[in-house]
């Protein structure tokens, strides 16, 4: 017989007819009438192939096979009384979880929150896994399917899947990176000398690395690609040492320049401002352990230092 031919009030029924072994009493502690308990034990009977119950003088007994299912029934019963009307699954305490999480992000997420985000776990979860996976072209699927937590990057196109949450983190801008004894990039220089530099690009890869550079590339304005760079963490380490410049987010640029003898300069024309986005799945919006993890990356934002001003030269 086909499972879903199976009505789950037979169960109901099964359970109270071998518990009272009575029709009259088993439709009594379930609320129904005799002669709906009595149609009930009918199909029963014909699921099992088996009387169930039989009259004995003036009392009903039950078969073999009933008292075979005894144990069965009350397990059935307790997994669908859990199932429907169990207590909900325990608060998230991140004190003690240790639970495992991953985060999607480019290169310069990775930088400036991390470590933040690192400082939080290590104080208060520190049981909690963070695992930081590379942002590609597969992160959107890969937040709706669970496979990732979070992604946080930057998300030009607004047309998402309508199960997929977004929210904007921060703004930033673009600037140029050079050694901090360069004789040129200093304060804003103009589009001649610009032009005049080698620049070091980071190829875009389908990941939002060199978002600055494909931008710059959209205006037609001819530089000179002296070398090219797998990675955003390469950058200082190019520049410093050479005349060379890149184009770079300030806030990673002001993080660079915290650690090697290298200064940003303004860049002779406007771009677009960088936004840096959060997106999570629908389905999990309201899991307190992933609302507790958005939680967290929005207060590591709250602390990044603000850039959005230009600093005069």
């Amino acid at each position: 017989m086909n499972l879903s031919a199976i009505d789950v009030n037979l169960i109901v029924a099964l359970d109270a007819l071998l518990r009272e072994r009575s029709v009259t009493r088993a439709a009594r502690s379930v609320g129904l009438s005799q002669p709906a308990m009595s149609h009930a034990l009918m199909r029963l009977r014909e699921i099992f192939s088996d009387p169930l119950l039989l009259r004995i003088g003036r009392q009903m007994a039950l078969t073999t096979r009933a008292e075979a299912l005894i144990p069965q029934v009350a397990t059935v019963m307790q997994e669908l009384s859990v199932l429907f009307f169990g207590a909900p699954p325990p608060p998230f305490d991140p004190a003690t979880s240790a639970r495992t999480f991953r985060i999607a992000t480019t290169e310069y997420v990775d930088l400036l929150l991390a470590p933040k985000l690192t400082a939080t776990l290590s104080e208060s979860s520190p049981k909690i896994a963070l695992h930081l996976l590379p942002l590609d072209d597969r992160s959107v699927d890969a937040v709706r399917s669970g496979d990732v937590d979070l992604a946080i990057g930057v998300f030009p196109d607004d047309d998402f899947p309508a199960d997929v949450r977004r929210v904007d983190l921060v703004q930033d801008r673009f600037v140029g990176l050079a050694r901090a004894s360069h004789p040129k990039a200093r304060g804003r220089v103009d589009l001649e000398t610009y032009l005049s530099f080698g620049h070091v690009l980071v190829p875009g890869r389908g990941a939002q690395d060199g978002i600055g550079d494909a931008l710059v590339a959209k205006r037609d304005i001819p530089r000179r690609v002296a070398m090219t760079a797998p990675h955003v963490f390469l950058l200082p380490h190019l520049v410093v040492g050479s005349d060379l410049v890149a184009t770079v987010g300030a806030r990673i640029g002001r993080a660079f320049s915290s650690l090697l003898p290298i200064r940003e300069f303004e860049l002779p024309f406007e771009l677009p401002p960088i936004e840096i986005s959060m997106l999570w799945s629908n389905r999990t919006h309201d899991e307190p352990a992933r609302a507790w993890l958005r939680g967290v990356v929005v207060d590591a934002v709250s602390h990044m230092q603000d850039v959005g001003r230009r600093r005069r030269a």
